[in-house]
């Protein structure tokens, strides 16, 4: 999982409540919805966004 900075924005309340029904029928989260929103949004205007990287797991000692 790539590093993640908070940020604060204002939404509207219609939003507001929007994303708490989404959140109480589908289980998402709202700051998943939001990020899901915004990537759609940028990709909209034909920004490419970087994948983020996963990284490699450690081996196990035998």
């Amino acid at each position: 999982m790539s590093p993640k900075t908070a940020s604060t924005y204002r939404i509207d309340d219609e939003l507001l409540d929007a994303l708490r029904e989404v959140k109480e029928r589908d289980g998402i989260p709202q700051s998943e919805q939001i990020r899901r929103a915004i990537l759609m949004w940028v990709e909209s205007k034909g920004v490419k966004v970087k994948a983020a990287s996963r990284r490699a797991r450690k081996r196990r000692k035998a």
